[in-house]
């Protein structure tokens, strides 16, 4: 015999619908007070807090050159920290701290950095340098078939795209080391492809340019 319950009542179904929000804020608030810990702590299997290298605010710093992760899309943070942990972006230190975190770890971290406010730069970096960079990254270099980085990345390089990561504000030093490996192949993310077709066209001294342009803005447009 099938037995048919009763509809629910107005009543009834407002206590549903507010124990059902309870328990998702619940657990949103647990998952954010996990990803916090870690960046402050670590955790006890190995991986190092996060603010040793990316600073209290995720600003990151200059020397050595640790990239800012306040404001990142959480979609590409989980995503870079399963590549490191895979070996498909290599790096000795992160690829040990990933190795040490579980798949809700790096969830909790990933969504922990994405919804604090942007942080960091500028970054004092050469006029000179900034001028010319700008230029490529706002107009490409029509004559090579290389289009601007504003097209994917936003004019101010704060573009929140779920799989590109806002350059602004970066460390020089960093978005310049991660142009070479783009170049040579060495990151083997979803959009490396994309990514090494475009930079391996460019001269040194171009990418050292879009580096210092993309240092010299801050990560905030406020």
């Amino acid at each position: 015999m099938t037995r048919v319950y009763p509809p629910l009542g107005p009543a009834a179904g407002l206590a549903l619908a507010s124990a059902l929000f309870g328990l998702l804020a619940a657990s949103a608030s647990a998952d954010q007070d996990l990803g916090a810990r870690i960046a402050q702590d670590g955790n006890e299997r190995g991986a190092t807090a996060c603010i040793q290298c990316h600073g209290e605010q995720g600003q990151g710093q200059s020397q050595p050159p640790f990239p800012r992760l306040a404001g990142l899309p959480e979609q590409y943070l989980v995503e870079q920290m399963e590549a490191y942990r895979e070996g498909l972006r290599p790096n000795a230190t992160m690829a040990q701290i990933a190795q040490n975190l579980d798949a809700d770890e790096i969830e909790a971290i990933s969504r922990y950095y994405a919804e604090m406010e942007p942080a960091g730069g500028p970054h004092d970096v050469p006029t000179d340098l900034v001028d010319k960079g700008r230029e490529i990254a706002l107009d490409g270099l029509s004559e090579r078939n290389i289009q601007s980085c504003a097209s994917c990345h936003g004019e101010e390089g704060r573009e929140r795209n779920p799989s590109l990561p806002p350059l602004a504000g970066h460390p020089p030093q960093y978005l310049m080391a991660q142009l070479q490996a783009y170049a040579h192949g060495a990151r083997e993310t979803s959009l490396a492809g994309l990514m090494q077709g475009i930079v391996s066209e460019l001269e040194e001294e171009e990418m050292a340019a879009l580096a210092a342009y993309y240092a010299s803005l801050p990560a905030s447009d406020e």
